[in-house]
């Protein structure tokens, strides 16, 4: 990690906040679809777990294209993972 600046690691750090909510996702029912469908039931379930796996991903994938130089998409991926954070957590606790 001493290779990344500390303002990087700052503004990539809040992607991994949806990892401590993980089981609220993972148990709760942020947006609850009233379906007699088991397919459309699993599909839901699947991308209520979108929302704390994409940031995760969003962490790692701005470390990344850091050490690959390209600083401005790395700011960017980060950035992008925050605002995907900020609409979970509406959504769970909404």
């Amino acid at each position: 990690m001493s290779i990344f600046p500390k303002w990087l690691l700052a503004l990539a750090a809040p992607n991994l906040i949806p990892l401590l909510c993980a089981p609220l996702y993972l148990f709760g029912d942020p947006c609850p679809v009233d379906t007699t469908s088991d397919v459309i039931s699993f599909l839901h379930y699947l991308l209520v777990q979108l929302l704390w796996l994409i940031p995760l991903g969003c962490f790692f994938l701005s470390l990344e294209l850091y050490r690959r130089e390209w600083e401005r998409c790395g700011a960017a991926v980060a950035i992008a993972g925050i605002f995907l954070s900020a609409g979970g957590f509406y959504l769970l606790f909404s």
